[in-house]
């Protein structure tokens, strides 16, 4: 965690600027629900305007953000923003949340499939905001949502899907989005049993376990649904990858739950459990993945063959590109290895490596694979960023860093991407508004209008610490 995220934020005077001022303004002003300005602040129809001319991804992310407003009483609005959110988010470029697996750095930006910019995690936020005012209109989105079709993965891949909140929603579905006379006809029932047959892959497993456990049904539904489960684990035989991300921990974890769940419904859980080792012996017993072998039995189960291992973050492979790490790492520690103080990074000396390495950074161009260069080139701007001391320099690292996540083209085919360098500078920004105000407010004047459009959101409608903490 950089010195600047180490201040408590409660700690921290708020400068509330005069645009979140004007909106908690019109927000207190009235209760009301019939439209009127009062119940929806004009500055949030702005942003909501702006938010819809971004990429789809940016768009329905926004319009999430401006529909979860604190107060925002203008239901007819708001289910108008929610329902724009659901349909742009169908065009997202990453179909569901990736998560990294092996608990070691895959690339510099490995955690930018987490920022739930992708359509499955969009659409189901959406669902979700539009159950609190509008259950029916909740579960006509929800039918629009394609069961997932999740792509097998090789030995190479280091990241895994992630479709956890998918399984999330329809356990929310079922159990907010129906009448009293369509869960006496069995309707949730009905939604619950047509996800709990369909497993195609083990990212699944563990969330429909999951879901099951937090169903509320008869008996004799429950047994049925677990039944169901049973029979789709007896026919599963997914990628090892996949399969050897989710144990021993988070499946086999979901599985003891359900089988603690049928034990308090008095329920039989043999079958499941059967079900369960079976799947457990073909998966272990057919094509590995070499750095999965440890998780797996001890004793004689061998497997059908042994294939390759993950890709793990690597330094970068151009000789340009381990030249500027190593000036980096020199304006960061000392010979010793020792970071260097606050009072030696504010030396003349500093500031002229500094400028050196930065005209050094502006001169590399994209000669090198188009990926390594965007993350590496990110990379070594936001390092420096992060840890120079107020003043000029740290001014002019942010001029530079700005002005290239403007221009890069990165952002047209790996928009999630691109954004995570964005998003990390806008987390460290307003968690010290005071210390890094200039920041701010080259952020909100940024010429890249996706960049504006975030910092202004993260004045208006920050979002909790916690919630983003994890993405640094």
């Amino acid at each position: 965690m950089t010195a600047e995220l180490s201040h408590d934020r409660k700690g921290v005077v708020p400068r509330m600027g005069w645009l979140r001022f004007f909106a908690f303004a019109w927000l207190a002003a009235a209760g009301a629900t019939d439209g009127s300005a009062a119940s929806r602040p004009p500055i949030f129809a702005d942003l909501a305007d702006r938010a819809r001319a971004q990429p789809a991804e940016f768009a329905a992310d926004a319009l999430l953000r401006i529909a979860g407003a604190p107060k925002l009483t203008d239901v007819t609005w708001k289910r108008e923003v929610l329902e724009d959110a659901f349909h742009l988010a169908a065009s997202a470029q990453q179909p569901f949340a990736r998560r990294n697996w092996t608990g070691s750095p895959v690339s510099p930006l490995d955690k930018a499939y987490a920022q739930g910019l992708d359509t499955c995690t969009l659409q189901c936020k959406a669902v979700h905001g539009m159950l609190a005012i509008d259950y029916k209109k909740a579960r006509e989105l929800f039918g629009e949502i394609p069961a997932p079709q999740i792509p097998r993965l090789s030995c190479d891949d280091a990241l895994v899907y992630d479709v956890s909140i998918f399984y999330a929603t329809v356990g929310e579905v079922a159990a907010r989005a129906f009448s009293a006379k369509e869960v006496a006809e069995e309707e949730p029932f009905h939604l619950l049993q047509r996800y709990a047959a369909d497993v195609t892959s083990p990212a699944q497993a563990a969330p429909i376990a999951r879901m099951l456990v937090g169903a509320s049904l008869k008996p004799a539904q429950f047994e049925a649904l677990v039944d169901s489960f049973a029979g789709a684990l007896q026919q599963l035989s997914g990628d090892d990858r996949s399969f050897s991300a989710t144990i021993p921990g988070d499946a086999d974890g979901a599985i003891a739950g359900l089988q603690a769940e049928c034990a308090r419904r008095k329920i039989n859980a043999q079958p499941l459990l059967e079900a369960w080792r079976a799947y457990m012996a073909r998966q272990f017993s057919g094509a590995r993945c070499a750095d999965s072998i440890a998780r797996g039995p001890n004793g004689d189960v061998k497997p059908a063959s042994v294939d390759g291992k993950a890709r793990l973050a690597a330094p970068c492979e151009s000789l340009q590109c381990q030249q500027l790490a190593t000036q980096s790492t020199s304006l960061v520690r000392a010979p010793n290895g020792y970071g260097l103080t606050p009072e030696q990074k504010s030396t003349t000396e500093w500031g002229a490596k500094l400028r050196q390495y930065l005209a050094a950074l502006a001169d590399w161009k994209e000669d090198d694979d188009p990926v390594d260069y965007f993350q590496y080139k990110s990379r070594f701007y936001g390092d420096l960023f992060y840890v120079a001391p107020n003043g000029p320099e740290r001014d002019l690292l942010l001029s530079t860093l700005l002005a290239w996540l403007q221009r890069s083209g990165y952002q047209r085919d790996h928009r999630a991407e691109w954004f995570y360098p964005v998003n990390t500078l806008i987390i460290h920004a307003f968690a010290d508004p005071v210390g890094m105000k200039t920041t701010i407010r080259e952020l909100r004047r940024s010429s890249d209008p996706v960049i504006a459009l975030y910092a202004q959101l993260e004045q208006l409608l920050p979002r909790p610490m916690g919630g983003t903490i994890g993405l640094l």
